[in-house]
């Protein structure tokens, strides 16, 4: 049974005419025959009554008629589904964001694709880097933008520009507002840190990895799970932590938080856009990929 049979056979019972059905359907009579016989033969039934009134249906052409024309109308559905889908119309596109491009980098472009696709509606799931990654190994998300590059061969990286990683603390507990530490004062120092699956914390270990300081040697005090919570954290005079400093550009500018040089330690990391590797994109992810690309740091 072929779309192609079932398309002849609606046409015949429309027109009630073999010849009317084969000239709707661009086919000659003798074919359209052969269609409806390839049908009859297949269903081991009779469809058409062939007489003075024309091609009849019988009664199981009749309900073979309700359920050929909801097989059409559904592959019809599924054409201009495809067609809107190529166009950017109607389109859901989830993508997979990691705390600093999901709440600086993402909005920073999100008006400009909107009034370039308006028809495609953007869906960013936050978390962190590890978590992004298993959403797009799992086909959750199309997208991941992401603040470091892990070695998976299923994922393509392409690096979106670099993000300075700073030492921040609320005015009032840094001690004599000195704006450098020891690596020897840090390790003494009450630190807020993010979690492992993090790629900003990621940074800082690589970092830190190459002097002598080790993360056991650290004197954290907590372990939060977002840039927010950080942040919100330092305001409230909870201790020292690394954070981007975009994350913080505002309170840096307006006194509430100030950053500590630390001797010997400079860190800073890349942003990453990521995609399955060797997965073809949607029109829309695609469009949105490249934009997020030519908005690099």
């Amino acid at each position: 049974m072929t779309l192609k049979q079932l398309e002849v056979f609606v046409a015949i019972a429309e027109t009630f005419s073999f010849s009317k059905g084969a000239e709707k359907s661009c086919i000659t009579q003798s074919t359209a025959s052969q269609h409806v016989f390839g049908l009859e033969e297949e269903l081991g039934i009779r469809l058409f009554d062939r007489g003075r009134g024309g091609a009849l249906l019988t009664e199981a052409g009749k309900l073979f008629l309700t359920h050929a024309s909801k097989i059409l109308a559904e592959c019809e559905e599924t054409r201009s589904a495809i067609r809107r889908f190529n166009g950017l119309e109607d389109v859901l596109l989830r993508v997979g964001a990691s705390n600093i491009p999901g709440t600086w980098l993402i909005p920073a472009v999100l008006g400009q694709f909107l009034r370039q696709y308006p028809r495609v509606r953007l869906e960013v799931r936050q978390g962190d880097s590890h978590s992004v990654l298993k959403q797009l190994v799992d086909e959750e998300v199309e997208l991941g933008f992401i603040g470091g590059r892990y070695d998976d061969a299923r994922i393509e990286f392409e690096s979106m520009g670099q993000d300075t990683i700073v030492c921040a603390v609320s005015p009032e507990l840094l001690a004599d507002h000195k704006p450098n530490m020891s690596q020897e004062e840090l390790c003494r120092s009450p630190l807020v840190v993010r979690e492992d699956g993090s790629g900003t914390q990621k940074a800082v270990y690589e970092a830190l990895a190459k002097t002598w300081i080790k993360k056991e040697s650290l004197s954290i005090v907590a372990v939060l799970g977002s840039s927010e919570a950080i942040r919100r954290a330092l305001l409230n005079g909870t201790g020292y932590a690394f954070v981007s400093r975009m994350s913080i550009s505002e309170e840096l500018a307006n006194g509430q938080l100030t950053t500590v040089r630390i001797a010997g330690l400079d860190i800073s990391r890349n942003f990453y856009a990521a995609r399955r590797e060797g997965r073809e994109l949607s029109p829309a992810a695609s469009a949105f990929w490249s934009m997020m690309l030519a908005s690099r740091l």
